[in-house]
């Protein structure tokens, strides 16, 4: 089998290679419902769609990261955290604070108001469609995979 690239692709992997794909294209179908709920939730915060992944970076009863830590968790530039952080505390949804063993670094926080966008958010994704065909058993398994995904094993 040929791939559009011109690559030689053995019969066997093609299976593999499609299922691959068609698992991202739903992973991206489901992310873009997700995407939709939370840019209606921010909006009704007047917060822009461009600083979520630093809000999620952010999770509740998670411990407070530092500005590298969410660099890192979003595989961006620290500079681009600082801005969205930037952003984010001016609208009063977020603090820094110092870093509790390391005078040197700050961490960033949800502020009271950021606990309720959180909170909203919650209930919104709650009460929509996105998991209607998943029982709780189905969507533990699949927190348990995204998981795994998300912190692949290095042999």
């Amino acid at each position: 089998m040929t791939v559009d690239s011109g690559v030689e692709v053995p019969v066997a992997q093609s299976a593999d290679v499609e299922r691959k794909a068609e698992i991202v294209r739903a992973l991206m179908e489901v992310a873009n419902g997700a995407d939709a709920v939370v840019a209606e939730v921010l909006g009704e915060f007047g917060v822009p769609a461009s600083v979520a992944g630093t809000l999620w970076a952010l999770a509740p009863g998670t411990e407070p990261p530092t500005m590298r830590d969410v660099a890192a968790r979003l595989r961006c530039d620290a500079s681009t955290v600082s801005l969205a952080a930037d952003k984010l505390q001016s609208m009063g949804l977020i603090a820094r604070r110092p870093h509790p063993t390391d005078g040197r670094k700050r961490t960033l926080v949800l502020t009271d108001r950021g606990h309720e966008l959180w909170e909203t958010l919650r209930t919104r994704l709650h009460a929509s469609r996105l998991f209607a065909g998943l029982d709780a058993q189905e969507q533990d398994a699949l927190l348990a995979l995204l998981t795994k995904m998300r912190n692949p094993q290095r042999p």
